[in-house]
């Protein structure tokens, strides 16, 4: 009889499996049911895969059913499943189930993985119950679960979230004192913070070295202990210093440390020709772009929005259209053109238009479609009724060849009725005969 039992047993594991594998979740639960109410033995390896296949597939209304009868039954659920359930009720934000399920390993005598208490500690943070998340972080260590440095960059950067900067500083000097080497993700949470806050020396002190050069020794021991700080990280660093006005340090943190790693890109360069051109540092800027070229480095239409903004503001029309025609070169003239536009520099757009136009180039529909739409918020000079036989002429033509829409011909509509006519009228398409 016990064989004939234990036969059956292993006939509703093999069926159960072979639903799961299938992905026929609902037949495998009526199965595992059929189990649990024969005559069958059946032991907690049985509740541990059931569960786990109801909480990878998000059952969790059947996993606490279920669950919840097995600890009757004298069952209960080994380290991993814990785990498991923990990390997918973390998902669905179920606090009252989770501190029930740690309540019971508690009971137990079962410790959780310590990616189950770092999932748990992120969903706290996230939600800034960052004194609940350090609690865990200290019942890891009484639990004899070492925190990681996914745990500390966890923590640190919840503390940086709710502004509770010195601690997060302090955690990180916590994790180098127990001999944990900072990852590009432990590195990138320290950054955001503190240049967030604009204690960029610091976070270059704790991630790269001193800035002033006073602190090689420092540098060589964070080189030695693996602090490796990623692309993502040196260019909030250098944000952080052209955001302290501290250009000509950022520009050295690209050449000495960013190039020999292979991290330099467009975006760096953009970020100091921005800062350069905001401290009215154009030419330098300018000889940037150069620079940019003899490394391999290909500008993009940030890069040329930027300097052509400057320039022009400076009244230096010269250089301005010389970026404008290696712009032709490279094909970026639309792309700067609806760039200027949506950042309301209608009047700098209108100009890069004209040029287009000039040099021969044609708007297609979402082009023209994104210029009228400018137009018509903006205040544009009235000119007189007269104009509209002629402006619907524009509408057929444009319709005709650029296949605008019908809510842009309403809206070209009521700017002629506006009436908002004289700025757009020839740079939708060349005057009629």
């Amino acid at each position: 009889m016990y064989k004939a039992l234990g036969k059956q047993r292993l006939i509703y594991r093999s069926r159960i499996a072979s639903y799961v594998k299938a992905g026929l979740i609902d037949q495998a639960i009526q199965v595992f049911d059929e189990m649990s109410q024969s005559d069958c033995r059946m032991f907690s390896v049985d509740y541990n895969r059931f569960l786990g296949v109801l909480i990878k597939n998000r059952r969790f209304e059947l996993s606490e059913y279920y669950y919840d009868s097995m600890n009757p039954r004298g069952f209960s659920l080994n380290s991993f499943t814990y785990s498991r359930f923990i990390s997918g009720l973390c998902e669905v934000k179920n606090f009252e189930l989770i501190f029930r399920l740690f309540d019971d390993m508690d009971r137990l005598g079962i410790v959780p993985d310590i990616w189950a208490f770092n999932i748990y500690m992120n969903l706290l943070c996230g939600v800034n119950l960052v004194d609940e998340a350090l609690k865990v972080l200290r019942i890891m260590r009484e639990e004899g679960r070492d925190p990681d440095v996914v745990s500390y960059t966890i923590i640190i950067s919840g503390l940086f979230r709710v502004k509770r900067h010195d601690e997060a500083v302090q955690m990180w000097k916590i994790m180098i004192k127990e001999g944990i080497n900072p990852d590009s993700k432990a590195c990138r949470a320290l950054v955001l913070g503190l240049c967030n806050i604009g204690k960029v020396d610091l976070a270059y002190e704790l991630t790269v070295g001193d800035m002033r050069g006073k602190a090689e020794k420092l540098i060589d021991k964070m080189e030695r202990s693996g602090i490796q700080p990623d692309s993502y990280s040196y260019n909030e660093l250098l944000k952080g210093l052209c955001r302290a006005k501290r250009v000509d340090n950022a520009y050295v943190l690209l050449v000495n440390k960013m190039e020999a790693k292979g991290f330099v890109d467009v975006v760096s360069y953009n970020t100091i020709i921005k800062a350069l051109c905001k401290a009215g540092r154009s030419k330098r800027a300018y000889k940037l772009l150069g620079e940019m070229g003899r490394k391999g480095i290909a500008p993009d239409m940030v890069t040329f929005t930027i300097l052509i903004d400057a320039f022009l503001k400076e009244g230096n029309s010269i250089l301005a259209k010389g970026l404008l025609d290696q712009m032709t070169k490279m094909s970026l003239f639309p792309s700067l053109a609806l760039g200027l536009i949506k950042e309301k520099k209608l009047s700098l757009a209108c100009g890069v238009w004209d040029q287009m136009m000039e040099k021969g180039f044609t708007l297609d529909s979402y082009s023209s479609e994104t210029l009228i739409n400018a137009i018509n918020l903006k205040e544009v000079p009235e000119v007189t009724t007269a104009v509209f036989p002629v402006f619907l002429a524009y509408v057929s033509l444009i319709v005709g060849n650029a296949g605008m829409s019908p809510l842009t011909i309403v809206l070209m509509n009521g700017m002629c009725n506006g009436v908002k006519f004289r700025l757009l009228g020839h740079r939708i398409c060349p005057p009629l005969a």
